[in-house]
């Protein structure tokens, strides 16, 4: 009788093992790819530590992975592919249109948290292909203008009412630039061609935009893009034209500070940059960053603008069904306001979750605080897998234009019209257009 109670005892702790939704039920264990390395990947790694431990279900295994997304690609086609992926949210539709991620459309159809009011809608939309859902924006970024509040003041400006649209920008570069006697640089303004913006910023803050809302043809040709770069080459003739601005870059301390480190050391008034930019900041200056850096939102022409950018969870196409439900409960764990805002305590990043941005642990930081302001202009690349390709055109035009090799206006048409001939490529090749 006793060996009997020993057996029924011993079947009874198997079947805890094997039966689903029994307490000691085998957990689904999925792999997570992602590439993020130094403090922010020590970050995932305490995050997803913590939601092993928080469940009984799901067990997430990590793995930085380095170029990601060729081995991606790869491991999708040899039926390797991990199980979730933090992406570059702009890739997401080159690797939806070649059918490596799963749609998610109908798997989150009824969720209150993985729907586009959670988050920033130019997040949302950049993990978007076609119609089609294929990733759950994670965090983001923004541009805004950055300064110096004793420089502003200085020349007469208030820190508190810093340039706030292209005409003021300009007039503020009069004040703010010095020069030798012989007219050499030893402090610019704002230079028009310094910081994380390009061409493609200013035709939007213009109202002009890269392509058409179909994504069939390119437009950044239009009477828009025309002013708006016309408007960045007269500005970089103020200083003497590119030639100068490149001089006075190359007399430039870029030693400290990373990109602000120009206007940390007062060589440049005021640089248009990232959110990303902050954290070397703080580390290193931590007394500039609590009691002299001062932030704008981008500088109003007909609309603002930033582009914005940032990451997603997406979930490999061919992936069984039960690692689906799991990914999805480690996606919705990690999207969460709770999750995004240690995410961002942790990493310096804005969160994609508009609730979690807009925590009081965030927003009290008055430079933070602009650049998630600034996340109401956000604009996104146009999500099209041809973009990566036709975007060198632009930049192209660009510099054509700002060295006075072509008028602007000659010079965008002619990138234009060899961008569409790409577009068109892929777009035959995607069933697009015929």
């Amino acid at each position: 009788m006793a060996s009997m109670r020993k057996l029924a005892g011993l079947l009874f702790v198997v079947l805890l093992v094997l039966i689903p939704g029994v307490p000691g039920f085998a957990k689904t264990t999925i792999t997570f790819w992602h590439d993020w390395g130094g403090e922010g990947g020590e970050v995932i790694g305490s995050l997803v530590n913590a939601f092993n431990k928080s469940q009984q279900d799901v067990e997430v295994k990590v793995v930085l992975t380095t170029s990601l997304g060729q081995k991606l690609m790869a491991a999708v086609a040899g039926g390797a592919a991990p199980d979730v992926v933090l992406l570059d949210r702009y890739t997401t539709n080159e690797f939806a249109a070649n059918g490596a991620l799963t749609r998610l459309d109908d798997l989150i159809k009824g969720d209150k948290l993985l729907q586009p009011s959670t988050f920033f809608p130019a997040t949302w939309r950049e993990a978007n292909w076609r119609g089609a859902q294929y990733g759950i924006p994670t965090q983001t970024d923004s541009r805004v203008l950055l300064f110096l509040k004793s420089v502003l003041e200085e020349a007469g400006i208030s820190a508190e009412n810093p340039p706030d649209t292209w005409d003021e920008l300009r007039q503020a570069s009069v004040k703010l630039t010095r020069r030798q006697a012989d007219g050499k640089l030893t402090r610019a303004g704002y230079v028009p061609t310094w910081g994380n913006i390009s061409a493609k910023d200013y035709i939007w803050q213009n109202g002009g935009e890269l392509l058409n809302p179909e994504l069939t043809k390119v437009v950044w040709d239009s009477q828009a893009a025309v002013e708006a770069i016309q408007w960045v080459v007269e500005f970089a003739d103020f200083y003497g034209g590119l030639g100068a601005i490149d001089a006075f870059g190359g007399q430039v301390d870029w030693s400290i500070g990373g990109p602000l480190g120009p206007m940390l050391k007062g060589q440049v008034a005021i640089l248009y940059e990232g959110s990303w930019t902050l954290g070397e900041v703080l580390r290193n200056f931590p007394d500039i960053y609590q009691n002299d850096l001062g932030a704008g939102l981008p500088p109003l022409k007909v609309k603002r603008a930033t582009l914005s950018g940032g990451h997603g969870l997406v979930i490999p196409a061919g992936t069984p069904a039960a690692r689906v439900k799991a990914a999805l409960e480690f996606i919705r764990y990690f999207v969460s306001p709770e999750t995004q805002v240690r995410f961002a305590l942790g990493t310096g990043v804005i969160p994609a979750n508009v609730q979690a941005a807009v925590n009081k642990q965030l927003v009290q930081d008055p430079v933070r605080r602009v650049f998630i302001q600034a996340m109401e202009f956000a604009h996104i690349r146009p999500p099209h897998p041809a973009y990566p390709s036709i975007e060198g055109y632009l930049w192209d035009a660009w510099w054509r234009s700002l060295r006075h090799e072509a008028a602007v206006q000659a010079a965008l048409e002619e990138s234009a019209r060899k961008a569409q001939q790409v577009l068109d490529r892929y777009n035959k090749h995607y069933g697009i257009i015929k």
